[in-house]
């Protein structure tokens, strides 16, 4: 049996919220502010990452989807420099 990409993400996330200890659930993509492209990524489409063709921005921190919805991978990247801007 073949599983899309999304039914595995999907099926992950009902299994850490369905009573398993936080701690062992920890398996989002974390560690991509490290690479050079950043934490921005592609949707092919689904209400976490966005419309398909859009570009969604990852949280480094906490795993999981930060901000979606971007019609260009530019304007993704706009938004985290200015998140980090205003940081100081």
């Amino acid at each position: 049996m073949k599983i899309t990409r999304r039914q595995l993400r999907r099926l992950i996330r009902e299994a850490c919220n369905g009573g398993v200890h936080e701690d062992s659930c920890e398996i989002h993509e974390q560690g991509c502010a490290e690479r050079e492209e950043g934490c921005v990524k592609r949707s092919d489409g689904g209400d976490e990452y966005g419309p398909a063709g859009t570009y969604y921005i990852l949280n480094n921190k906490k795993g999981g989807v930060w901000r979606k919805g971007f019609k260009t991978k530019q304007s993704a990247k706009d938004s985290i420099s200015a998140m980090h801007a205003r940081k100081g």
